[in-house]
């Protein structure tokens, strides 16, 4: 298995643009692979200095544009997410990377699995390392008599992609088909994909051969999201939390989201955070219960916080509690989460 990232994309920016300095940020998994794509650059290319930006990013939400440009950076590439959008802010490109680790083995294993289960009819979705492999999968899945139905992409994503907090082309499928395939070993991916689609999932593994049902960890998921809600019903003092990473900045939703849950007789407070941890919110004493309108997944993935803190399905389910309407158990059956 080796990862590529298409150095062709920086090597053509960086000759259009003559930079002297530019700055890069990857996810953790891709870090030693574009540190080692750096170095190459460096002695390609007299008086080039190359950046490293080594804070994490967990996707095209998480870019550095601003910090690039304060680092002196003419140029910035953003690693390893793969969307639809090509350039971020001033100065940051985005530069695909791709897994080159073949599906066939793990794809033939499934066929047989969903025939005994009687699935016939298949949503497959991947993330972005895997997106090329996604025409092989689904030619197999067909070959063998089944109906695999991959959705289309909107905004950033491509077809059949998702994120973690963004499910168009699976959630527009959703009534076509019994059951969502996820290709990657990825369970953060897999339980996306399963609480946004209500359909049960299974994550098609390349690098054991593997199938998982992710049912159970997404109904634990979901329960203790639910707790949570009800939790906050019960606060009197509430923060909203604006996230402050490029991406992730809903100030006006965040308004919104305060004004009504004033008129519902709770004290709000705007509060903005780059990095919503336990050690922050911890730090403002007085405040009951949260809501962030920064990555949801903050509050879905099982972090430990000692108050509520909720994402924005979360929170639309505790207005509509508040106001004196039940919760749904499809709370995150959504095309995203934002």
């Amino acid at each position: 298995m080796t990862v590529q990232i298409d150095q062709a994309k920086v090597e053509s920016v960086i000759e259009e643009r003559h930079p002297k300095r530019v700055v890069f940020n990857a996810p953790d998994g891709l870090l030693r692979t574009t540190r080692d794509l750096a170095s190459r650059l460096e002695k390609k290319y007299a008086n080039l200095h190359c950046i490293i930006i080594a804070d994490p990013t967990y996707g095209s939400c998480d870019t550095v544009d601003g910090d690039a440009q304060r680092l002196g950076g003419e140029v910035a590439f953003h690693i390893g997410h793969n969307v639809l959008v090509t350039k971020f802010g001033k100065i940051t490109y985005s530069v695909d990377a791709f897994d080159d680790i073949s599906f066939s083995s793990v794809t033939q294993k499934a066929v047989e699995f969903l025939k005994s289960n009687n699935l016939r009819r298949v949503g497959v979705a991947t993330f972005a390392q895997h997106i090329k492999e996604l025409p092989e999968v689904q030619r197999i899945l067909a070959d063998s008599g089944l109906n695999a139905v991959v959705g289309k992409g909107m905004g950033q994503l491509q077809d059949g992609q998702i994120f973690g907090c963004e499910f168009y082309p699976a959630y527009n499928i959703k009534d076509q088909v019994d059951a969502m395939l996820l290709l990657g070993q990825s369970m953060f991916h897999a339980l996306g994909l399963c609480l946004s689609s209500g359909k049960p999932t299974y994550m098609l593994d390349p690098y054991l051969c593997e199938i998982t049902d992710v049912q159970k960890a997404a109904d634990s998921r979901l329960k203790k999201a639910i707790l949570s809600i009800y939790k906050a019903k019960e606060a009197d003092r509430f923060g909203v939390i604006i996230g402050l990473k490029e991406g992730q900045i809903m100030a006006d939703q965040s308004v919104k989201i305060k004004e009504k849950l004033e008129a519902l007789g709770k004290q709000v407070q705007l509060i903005a955070l780059r990095e919503i941890t336990s050690d922050r919110i911890d730090a403002l004493t007085d405040i009951q219960a949260f809501v962030q309108t920064g990555c949801p997944r903050i509050s879905v993935d099982g972090y430990t916080f000692s108050k509520p803190v909720l994402s924005v399905p979360q929170t639309d389910a505790l207005i509509n509690l508040l106001s004196g309407k039940e919760i749904d158990t499809d709370i995150f059956v959504r095309k995203h989460w934002l």
